[in-house]
């Protein structure tokens, strides 16, 4: 998710900033922790299982590093948010060192490995308001599937059920990455109430932000000291009744302030996604 933290790259304002990781930071000497700022705050541990369709992004082979979140949505198509990619993406190639990772709740150890052979970002993302914020990353090879690996269903009709997402990224401003898969449970917020929401953490915490687009966006609250940030980017928003994708961890506030959480919707984007997806 992409938030305000002096450690990160600026996108826009001069406050809010990329989800992932600065190159320097991810220079740790540690597998544990790529990045000293980074994942779920609030949340707790994930059972062995519980996401199959969790996939980590990362990068570099001897250190492995942690660039964002993914979901699993077919046996070569990964989804995660278009800023992550970008970050991975420069003189027109995605780094040779990409790798996801999927089985585990570990984004550092253990689990599969599959190289990347290209991605497919949504033609009208926007990098300067993180709009269309969306893409795919397409492996050189099925992904097995077994207990731990499992691709999660989009849902294309996104309602009011309870919602939950996992993530690898900050437990807190100047906190460290968690080794270990964390998840929370919200509620959406409906899109009038969003705005609403939004216009006042502006003014409750003075940052800038981008524009809340509702039918573009999904908003989510659970309550002040809970929230996604840094480094959980990409990762799925899911129905807790159903198991079913409805969004893509995109941007946000300063983790975990009281301001809602900002999520691609995916109903928007859904012949696209049809047209894509392998």
């Amino acid at each position: 998710m992409i938030t305000i933290n002096k450690f990160l790259v600026f996108l826009i304002f001069s406050q809010v900033v990329y989800a992932f990781p600065k190159p320097e930071d991810d220079m740790s000497i540690f597998y544990k922790h790529a990045d000293r700022n980074a994942r779920i705050v609030g949340g707790t541990p994930a059972a062995r299982g519980s996401h199959p369709h969790m996939v980590a992004m990362t990068k570099n082979f001897l250190i492995r590093s942690l660039v964002c979140g993914g979901s699993l949505v077919t046996p070569r198509t990964v989804l995660t948010a278009a800023h992550c990619i970008a970050s991975v993406f420069s003189s027109g190639a995605l780094s040779s060192s990409l790798r996801v990772v999927v089985g585990t709740n570990q984004w550092n150890s253990g689990g599969q490995i599959y190289a990347v052979a290209r991605n497919i970002t949504h033609p009208n993302y926007v990098s300067q308001t993180l709009k269309n914020d969306l893409g795919l990353l397409i492996t050189t090879s099925d992904v097995e599937y077994n207990d731990l690996v499992r691709p999660i269903a989009l849902n294309f009709i996104p309602s009011g059920f309870p919602v939950r997402v996992a993530g690898w990224g900050r437990i807190g401003r100047n906190q460290p990455l968690s080794p270990d898969l964390l998840e929370i449970n919200a509620r959406i917020i409906d899109g009038d109430g969003c705005v609403r929401a939004v216009r006042q953490a502006i003014i409750d915490l003075g940052i800038q932000a981008p524009p809340v687009e509702p039918h573009i966006e999904i908003c989510t609250f659970h309550a002040a000291g809970t929230g996604t940030c840094n480094g959980d980017s990409g990762s799925a928003l899911v129905r807790i009744d159903n198991d079913e994708e409805i969004g893509i961890v995109s941007w946000g506030f300063p983790c975990a302030k009281g301001a809602p959480d900002m999520f691609v919707r995916i109903s928007a984007y859904r012949a696209w996604l049809e047209e894509n997806i392998i």
